[in-house]
């Protein structure tokens, strides 16, 4: 199923950013594929279509402007279709003075996934990007226990719930079900916050719901 999902490419030689932006990303509903440096990236890139590309600027080795480059010149529909990230302010006027899309470390979830939905909402690929706005009642078992919740932003990959109670901690396996879809799936917690009343999780599918239940969202039926 994920070759009905948006592919991207996550680049960062620092483990944890990998991690950060591959987790974010899968849950906002992309296929996430990721390199440890540019020149283990550029050797992705070789025979391979990506819709969105997100690189680190300062990497050992081939750097991303230099990857970027490389990219561009072997497949030049690429142009468009990155987004660089770097804490250093000289990398950040180069590739502001590039015209290119930066997000600057350290960022916020929501700060990469807005970069990322403008490079889709300036290609075709935005067309092939599975994801609802949609609400609807759900369970979640955790701990052998049962919470009401609202499932939002259903992806085939994942989905944001929200509940009354504390917000779950990151990490955690919870077991996913939402009978009126016919859903009954593990998931991980990737990222929690908390209002004045209710709390909001971001959760990842251990396994991509069917493209079935997406379209049976999509045309109300359940």
């Amino acid at each position: 199923m994920v070759d009905s999902l948006c592919k991207v490419l996550v680049v960062d030689d620092d483990r944890v950013i990998r991690e950060v932006c591959s987790e974010a990303l899968a849950y906002d509903g992309y296929a996430v594929t990721v390199a440890s440096g540019g020149w283990d990236a550029l050797g992705l890139v070789n025979g391979s279509e990506w819709d969105l590309v997100v690189t680190d600027v300062n990497m050992p080795g081939l750097d991303g402007i230099d990857f970027y480059r490389v990219a561009v010149s072997r497949s030049p529909e690429l142009a468009s279709r990155f987004v660089f990230m770097t804490g250093d302010q000289t990398s950040a006027r180069t590739i502001e003075a590039m015209g290119a899309r930066l997000v600057r470390k350290p960022f916020k979830v929501k700060e990469l996934l807005d970069a990322a939905s403008s490079v889709f909402q300036s290609t075709d690929a935005n067309r092939r990007h599975k994801r609802l706005p949609v609400a609807r009642c759900m369970q979640v078992r955790i701990n052998g226990a049962d919470l009401d919740a609202v499932a939002e932003d259903f992806s085939l990959n994942g989905m944001k719930i929200r509940y009354a109670g504390v917000p779950f901690e990151k990490g955690p396996v919870l077991r996913i079900s939402i009978d009126a879809l016919n859903i009954s799936t593990e998931a991980r917690v990737v990222w929690s916050a908390a209002s004045a009343s209710e709390s909001y999780s971001g959760v990842i599918f251990d396994k991509p719901v069917p493209v079935s239940v997406l379209a049976g969202l999509a045309s109300n039926r359940f």
